[in-house]
């Protein structure tokens, strides 16, 4: 996992905000810098297997986020919920088997750490016409 970046936020407000022992992570969309590295729709012009790609790349910025807010890769005590918003095509409905590709990686990367609640929401669009967002909740050590 490239943990060397962390996008900018697109708007006004912040990539991750700590409080209580959490962190909250903006949504995420997979992208390095300016790049929107995946375009199009879930189940037409983007596959499952490409979708599961962006959903990854997605949950490694979104741990890449939380490591640069806490200062170091060990702070992640346990990732708590993962929200994944799916650019779907008409008909489209395997919203939860795209998720598994940043499931997989989360727990792949993390370990036991990585497992999470989670939700799949299939949606008309996404920003800059990205197939996959996802957000996260994370219980951190200071």
């Amino acid at each position: 996992m490239e943990m060397s970046s962390v996008n900018k936020p697109g708007g006004n407000y912040l990539p991750v905000i700590i409080h209580g022992g959490l962190a909250y992570v903006s949504g995420q969309l997979p992208r390095r810098g300016e790049d929107l590295l995946y375009v199009g729709k879930v189940g037409a012009g983007v596959d499952v297997a490409s979708a599961q790609e962006a959903a990854a790349l997605c949950a490694d910025l979104c741990v890449s986020a939380i490591n640069h807010a806490t200062g170091g890769e060990d702070r992640i005590v346990q990732v708590l919920q993962l929200v994944g918003y799916v650019a779907s095509a008409p008909g489209f409905t395997q919203q939860s088997q795209v998720m598994n590709g940043a499931s997989d990686r989360l727990i792949e990367c993390l370990g036991e750490r990585g497992r999470h609640t989670r939700t799949s929401v299939g949606v008309a669009e996404l920003p800059r016409g990205a197939p996959v967002e996802l957000s996260m909740i994370a219980a951190v050590r200071s």
